[in-house]
């Protein structure tokens, strides 16, 4: 979302290359909304590319938005939250030790994560409890007042029918608007 209003706020330019950041930063604004819904490789791939195309056009016009997105795209698909597989060996620590760490000292454990192991997510972070409890919530609709024509059909002493020919039995919606017209002009 970030990168959007820095994008919204480029696009208060005066060059055309600004006024294209100012559309990719709405389209990115729009896509961090879907964020929230999608949240495998294929979507993260396309959102990065609408940032990068809304970054690229600020800085290189069409040719700068074609590159922006493709780089977009793959940083976007190869950072998605979800399954990762450990592309070498790596120690991990805990997020609290690092500044120790900085500074020289032994963090208090470590962990050793070999080459091709897969990380998964296991506790679900805020963001994913939120919207598992939006997307449970069962939203009702709120029914819409009727027309004053709809309110007339309802009525059953305004229905007129076909009495003959293949149209038999059913409404004659021609001649029960004549007769709705007729008795509003009162």
């Amino acid at each position: 979302m970030v990168k959007g209003k820095i994008a919204s706020k480029v696009a208060q330019g005066v060059t055309k290359r600004a006024k294209k950041a100012g559309a990719g930063a709405k389209a990115v604004a729009a896509a961090e909304g879907v964020d929230a819904i999608l949240d495998d490789p294929y979507s993260q791939a396309a959102i990065g590319a609408v940032e990068g195309a809304a970054l690229g056009a600020a800085v290189g016009g069409p040719w700068g938005a074609a590159g922006g997105a493709l780089l977009g795209g793959v940083a976007g698909f190869v950072l998605a939250d979800g399954e990762r597989l450990v592309p070498c060996d790596m120690v991990a620590i805990p997020a609290y030790q690092y500044s120790a760490l900085l500074t020289g000292r032994e963090p208090t454990f470590q962990i050793y994560i070999k080459e091709g192991e897969c990380i998964k997510p296991v506790v679900k972070t805020d963001l994913m409890e939120a919207q598992q409890i939006l997307l449970e919530e069962e939203v009702m609709p709120t029914k819409r007042k009727l027309s004053a024509w709809q309110r007339y059909i309802k009525v059953k002493k305004n229905k007129i029918f076909f009495k003959s020919g293949k149209r038999k039995g059913q409404l004659n919606l021609k001649r029960m608007g004549i007769q709705y017209r007729k008795g509003r002009k009162k």
